[in-house]
């Protein structure tokens, strides 16, 4: 609602808090659907301890304990570093059995709580390569602690507010997205231990890059989301990091902190964000950021390929995944560019490409939903090449994760057949190729399994039981033996499994040993931190000596031995990747000329001399101690019995081994970092837990215009109050007002059920008095997501009565019937070139008895078919769009149907005026338009009872990606990303009889104010085709 000045005189500065949220009570789901519908499913209970409310299922208390206890020192931690000293409400968590390979915290927003949602685990292997551990769940709740925290730096007025309504929002959500992710992302490795992404090499060499490919001059827009540069982790997170990185090494830590109190305080918060950058550092954001880029550029490294390195794919995509057959030297890539869609492609050794074939499927009934390099794990060829085996998560029929085992013919690319119900990551064929051995993930343990690939049986090889992460398996050249690289105390290692089912470690320094590969019976390729750069080495298994392989410039992924004498890997160019070759031999040589060593000297970090190794890990920092119950590896190593002959000279003792270091140690999991957990109550869920006490309650008042004498307004107030439980199965909302031009109530009510998710049904009625007649209105609707695919059902009734005036009597309509709709899509498109293949298909229909109080029934339905190509070739930026669509509204009276006559946006220029062939008398006016968009009639609108629609669009792209850390000085960050160029044809067929049809161009200019707000600024020309129509000049935005 809005209010107008006028003489009546309101405290401007309350008048404006409260116009700000008046109206907002509203009934929606609390949780995504595959979230909400493992609450309904599970036996959930409460936890509660001294700082946090964590809701978990009993069956993962276990991980509930775990999460707990790395949280609670995660949260005292951030609180102690916090400016504001201020007493905070417990920290609201959720622990859910769907895997949805994310957390989020939502801030508080009207009639919506603030909330932390967490998975058991995760499944994707990027988590691994981000350094986070697919179990590792309680440092990603130390991640999403970071952003629980500052929300709650509230002071001022807004906590005053927020305290008597429930809740309105958090001013801290307006330091924009930069700033939130940033500050989360570094100290994600920063709470009590070295982990996640500022420890990730993989994350590290991606940001050397951007820089590098810029020669260190950015701009501000590389701390948005949308600088497709920094594709797939986004600016914010990305550029984000590293600049908050850099203000806590310039500045301090404590001055993050100020601004977020500051902002926590402000009275305006979307407003002069800037200069509260300038208040607390002295500098506004693009000062501070200038002073960064310069840094970056002064500390720039420019590293070339060594002579040896041999491109054999220029262009391999931003985010890709890699594998060889060594057999035979070709190489299998899962790819997606800027200006490519995903792809699979085998090439051969020479490099010439056997095939190439795009993954998504675009008819229903798909075999898989989604593809792509960042969702591929385990992906690796048969011993006889016929075969490429790869795991690829997909979406299952409430939206969660799953995995499937594709079997691609080697040959063709076609995938033959598939393995469901997969849960965690890929692996190795088995060198029979009978099986697959994949990791598999239960709670927050991780195991490897073997599948059989003819009976479907599994058998579990290893028997962790808790807080493991394990990385993609690979399996020996005679079959018995699995390498796998473990995520221990340190970071990752590789472990090796005998034939006998025994483990032992290969290496021991956490130095990101990762992504192993056998060359032969004794010697492993695989990724390995050197210089801060992940580099490709190998190993001699039966000594664990290590030689380095690769000297890239930035970063190696996925290295896969071709042949005896060569690896192949993805190598990082800039932006994005090319594939890559290196040789072996230097290595193998250096292998068998290096002098045998005692097996704890070797692939470990020996303590420094003058030091004494203890017992305790370095996972116990900042005052964190370890969770008890963790099994301890032993302190001392076995030691060498003396021989009486021959007599010889006494070697020195052997360097002091750290137990963290061991490779001698038991393979075990490393100690859960974290706070003991003083667990206050422990106890199942109540389903009405907070349901009768109000989460959001707001008085509003405004004024409503006096269009009869033009003199003081009228004045209108009310009350809106909305509550759900704690879970969300049980939501209401409920809105009075009251206007003293109307001298009527009005009132509107909606509850909302998710009881029978992923089924979320909602009723709602409402009585509205205004301009003269009274809306009588009520719903009941049942909704759900299949797959992605989203289906509603349920009943509309409207009943609207017009006031008698002089000039007519008193008028009543009605409709009352049931509605369904679904729509369906599949597709995928590039960045810079948008939707390069799709299918989009809709449909809807209504039938309404005695519609508008007459004897007639009323149907209305309506099918749509969409269409996208891709645009010219070489091109990459274009794309084409085809639509057709029918509606029909059987047994509707003349007229009922608009055709045209609706603006894309808000106009602030056209050419013509509005005109309309006849209004719809008020007996048809209940409350509910039946229109349909014509482009290029934006302003005339026809009437009819049905329509053929048929729509062509041309659309090019000029990428822009340059951004600005303020706007004016005082408003928020602003961000161009495009500028398009359209071409359209249109066409209508109304009743079966008249055709009107357009043709025209737009340009359009995309921006994004604050992170958080896309806005369009466009002009559009139209020519039409029917007589006395002239052209059509529009000018305007959308938002």
């Amino acid at each position: 609602m809005s209010a107008r000045r006028g003489p009546a005189r309101q405290p401007a500065i309350l008048a404006c808090l409260l116009l700000l949220t008046s109206g907002c009570a509203f009934v929606a789901p609390r949780f995504p659907q595959n979230v909400q519908a493992s609450f309904a499913r599970d036996d959930m209970h409460k936890l509660t301890t001294r700082s946090m409310e964590l809701y978990y299922p009993a069956h993962l208390r276990g991980t509930a304990l775990r999460v707990a206890a790395r949280m609670e020192g995660c949260v005292e931690r951030l609180r102690t570093d916090a400016w504001s000293k201020a007493e905070r409400k417990r920290v609201l968590v959720y622990l859910t059995s769907a895997d949805f390979n994310n957390a989020y915290v939502q801030s508080e927003f009207a009639s919506t709580p603030q909330q932390m949602v967490l998975p058991q685990h995760m499944t994707l292997e990027q988590f691994n390569l981000l350094g986070l551990g697919e179990t590792d769940i309680g440092d990603v709740a130390c991640h999403e602690s970071v952003h629980y925290v500052q929300m709650q730096q509230v002071g001022g007025l807004w906590n005053v507010l927020n305290k008597v309504t429930g809740g309105l929002f958090q001013p801290n959500i307006f330091t924009e997205s930069w700033f939130l992710e940033g500050l989360a992302t570094y100290y994600e490795g920063r709470l009590g231990k070295d982990t996640g992404r500022p420890f990730s090499p993989v994350w590290r060499g991606w940001w050397e890059g951007a820089v590098a490919a810029r020669k260190g001059e950015l701009n501000a827009g590389y701390l948005s989301p949308e600088n497709r540069a920094l594709d797939p982790f986004g600016g914010n997170y990305l550029s984000g990091m590293n600049f908050v990185e850099y203000l806590a090494k310039a500045y301090g830590e404590k001055r993050l902190w100020k601004l977020v109190d500051e902002q926590g305080s402000s009275l305006f918060p979307p407003i002069a964000v800037t200069l509260r950058f300038k208040r607390v550092y002295g500098k506004d954001i693009g000062s501070l950021f200038s002073e960064f880029e310069q840094s970056l550029q002064k500390n720039l490294q420019v590293r070339e390929r060594p002579a040896t390195q041999q491109v054999l794919v220029r262009e391999a995509g931003y985010f890709s995944r890699l594998t060889a057959n060594p057999a035979d030297g070709s190489t299998a890539l899962v790819s997606v560019g800027r200006e490519a869609i995903t792809h699979l492609t085998v090439r051969e050794r020479d490099g010439r490409e056997r095939f190439s074939r795009a993954l998504v499927q675009l008819l229903p009934g798909r075999r898989w939903v989604v593809a792509s390099p960042s969702l591929v794990s385990g992906m690796t060829f048969s011993r006889d090449g016929q075969w490429l085996y790869l795991v690829s998560a997909d979406i299952d029929a409430v939206g969660s994760y799953t995995g499937k085992l594709w079997r691609v013919d080697a040959r063709t690319g076609d995938v033959v057949r598939l393995w469901d119900g997969l849960v965690g990551m890929g692996g190795d064929v088995t060198a029979d190729g009978r099986s697959y051995v994949f990791v598999e993930v239960n709670g927050d343990a991780a195991n490897l399994v073997r599948l059989d690939l003819e009976s479907g049986q599994r058998e579990r090889l290893t028997d962790f039981q808790a807080h493991t992460a394990l990385g993609t398996p690979v399996t020996s050249p005679d079959g018995g033996r699995y390498a796998f690289p473990m995520n221990g105390a340190q970071g990752w290692d590789l472990v090796l499994r005998e034939p006998d089912g025994s483990l032992r470690w290969l290496t021991r320094d956490g130095l990101f040993n990762y992504s192993p590969r056998w060359l032969d019976a004794d010697h492993l390729v695989f990724l390995r931190e050197h210089e801060g750069r992940l580099q490709a080495h190998v190993m001699t298994v039966s000594t664990r000596r290590i030689a380095r392989v690769t000297d890239a410039p930035l970063l190696v992924m996925d290295a896969a031995p071709v042949g005896g004498d060569a690896v192949a890997f993805l190598n990082r160019d800039g932006i994005h990747f090319t594939v890559d070759r290196a040789p072996l031999t230097e290595a193998l040589a250096e292998l068998r000329a290096t002098p045998e060593m005692p097996a704890t000297s070797v692939a470990t970090a020996p303590a420094p001399a003058g030091t004494t190794a203890t017992a305790q890990g370095t996972d116990a920092q900042d005052g964190f101690v370890a969770f008890p119950g963790q099994p301890a590896p032993p302190a001392d190593a076995p030691t060498q019995a003396a021989s009486d002959i021959p007599p010889a000279q006494v070697a020195p003792p052997p360097l002091p081994v750290d137990p963290a270091h061991d490779v001698d140690a038991p393979v075990t999991p490393p100690a859960v970092v974290g706070r003991p957990v003083e667990v206050l109550t422990d106890e199942p869920y109540s389903p009405l837990e907070g349901f009768f006490i109000p989460n959001y309650r707001v008085p509003y008042f405004y004024t409503v215009p006096n269009d009869v004498d033009e003199g003081d307004p009228y004045f209108a107030g009310g009350i809106s109050i909305a509550g759900q439980d704690r879970l969300g199965f049980n939501a209401y909302a409920l809105t009075l007002t009251y206007d003293l031009k109307e001298k009527q109530p009005g009132v509107s009510f909606a509850y909302g059920n998710a009881l029978l998710s992923p089924f979320y049904i909602q009723v709602s009625a409402s009585r509205l008095r205004e301009n003269e007649r009274t809306d009588l209105q009520a719903t009941a609707f049942a909704s759900r997501t299949f797959w992605t695919t989203p289906v509603s059902f349920g009943v509309l009734a409207l009943d609207r009565r017009f006031d008698a005036t002089d000039r007519r009597p008193a008028i009543t309509t009605r409709l009352i019937g049931p509605e369904a709709a679904a729509s369906y899509f599949a597709g995928e498109g590039t960045s810079y070139g948008g939707t390069q293949r799709g299918l989009g298909l809709s449909v809807s229909g209504g039938i309404f008895p005695k519609a508008f109080t007459r004897d007639s029934t009323v149907g209305d339905v309506r099918l749509g078919v969409d269409g996208y190509l891709g645009g010219l070739p070489f091109t990459g930026k274009d794309n084409l769009q085809l639509s057709v669509a029918g509606r029909a509204l059987p047994g509707a009276p003349d007229g009922l149907l608009e055709v045209g006559g609706i603006l894309p946006g808000q106009a602030f220029f056209i050419n013509r005026d509005s005109t309309t062939e006849g209004g719809l008398p008020l007996q048809l006016q209940p409350g509910l338009a039946f229109s349909e968009y014509l482009r290029g009639y934006e302003d005339h609108t026809f009437r009819a009872r049905n329509v053929l629609l048929a729509n062509a669009r041309y659309r090019y792209r000029f990428i822009i990606d340059y951004g600005w850390a303020s706007t004016l000085w005082v408003l928020p960050s602003l961000f161009v990303s495009q500028v398009e160029l359209d071409g359209f044809g249109a066409i209508a067929r109304t009743d079966n009889r008249d055709n009107h049809a357009a043709v025209g161009g737009s340009a359009t200019l995309r921006l994004t104010m604050g992170q958080a707000y896309a806005l369009s600024f466009f002009y559009q020309y139209a020519h039409r085709f029917d007589d006395g129509f002239g052209d059509l000049h529009l000018i305007g935005m959308t938002f």
